[in-house]
């Protein structure tokens, strides 16, 4: 289970390595990357472009205008929605908590998985998680937006 959360964790970070403006009819993402929704203070609702892999953590072009986005510290959670129960949650800051400290940061949160138990973990569910349960992972990012 654990390998399972620390790969959405990872692929939550790269979520939010891209920071993006409004999509208006985006379409599909491009090769090799991935669109998230993420609501964000003062932007409102929008669409993410973030590279797919594992290791990606950086930072990406905004999709619909100019710019991107420096993710400063990512909050993961994964919760059973059906029992109330936080199954896992980390924490990643940049620089170990000493990146980026003079730049003012936009609060970006989303969800990335929304859905079954079964679907996420697959055979490998956590104890006390039933295949039939509700399991959510969300982000509370903290993003440096350059324009």
């Amino acid at each position: 289970m654990r390998r399972v959360v620390v790969t959405l964790f990872v692929a939550a970070i790269a979520a939010v390595g891209t920071l993006a403006g409004t999509a208006v009819a985006s379409g599909p993402a491009p090769p090799g990357k991935q669109l998230i929704k993420l609501n964000c203070t003062g932007l409102g609702p929008i669409t993410v472009s973030v590279q797919r892999g594992q290791n990606s953590k950086g930072a990406g072009q905004i999709v619909g205008t100019k710019g991107h986005g420096i993710p400063v510290k990512i909050v993961f959670t994964l919760t059973d929605l059906t029992t109330s129960t936080v199954i896992d949650s980390s924490t990643q800051l940049s620089g170990h908590g000493h990146g980026h400290p003079h730049q003012a940061t936009t609060e970006c949160t989303g969800v990335v998985f929304n859905g079954a138990a079964s679907d996420f973990f697959g055979a490998h569910l956590p104890p006390g998680v039933a295949p039939t349960d509700t399991v959510e992972a969300s982000i509370d990012a903290f993003v440096i937006i350059k324009r």
